[in-house]
């Protein structure tokens, strides 16, 4: 489990701190919009549900991954809102030509909270066994004793027990 916790806040800061720093260089340092925000936060979430947990390479993963990417999308999406709106901590990151603002309107700082919270999230629910996915055999699951049934003890053709079954019914 704590390789997990420790894998999932790799993915999340390496995904976030490159996705918030690729957005600064590439469209200013300055604070988006609202709604520039919110997709950024829907973008990195369904990244974030491509990799973490069982990412999408994985042997018979492809509907898990693409159904997490749905809905680290969505919470990513709420999550930028919710940084945005209420997370009002002053920061200057202009030293590193990343912005200056609240922590909740920085691409730099907000990108990189909600992709750790997301992965962190995905890792944990993720047990990482195959085992878990097949079906446990029980100790007492039902064996075939003969292969053919002529063979099998007290085995009877299908014409004994129709007629069987006749009878027990006409005695009604």
């Amino acid at each position: 489990m704590l390789r997990r916790l420790l894998l999932g806040l790799v993915e999340g800061l390496l995904l976030g701190v490159a996705l918030g720093v690729a957005y600064c260089r590439v469209f200013g340092a300055g604070a988006p919009s609202a709604v520039v925000t919110a997709l950024l936060g829907a973008v990195v979430g369904f990244a974030i549900g491509l990799v973490a947990g069982r990412p999408i390479w994985a042997r018979d993963a492809k509907t898990e991954a693409l159904l997490k990417s749905l809905a680290g999308a969505l919470a990513g999406l709420g999550l930028a809102f919710a940084l945005r709106h209420w997370l009002k901590l002053a920061v200057d990151l202009s030293a590193l030509s990343l912005g200056t603002g609240s922590a909740g309107e920085l691409p730099a700082t907000s990108l990189p909270l909600i992709a750790t919270a997301l992965a962190l999230f995905f890792e944990l629910d993720d047990d990482g066994t195959r085992a878990s996915r097949q079906t446990p055999k029980t100790k007492h699951q039902k064996q075939r004793l003969a292969n053919d049934d002529s063979d099998a003890i007290g085995a009877r053709e299908p014409e004994e027990f129709d007629d069987e079954v006749d009878r027990k019914f006409e005695k009604r």
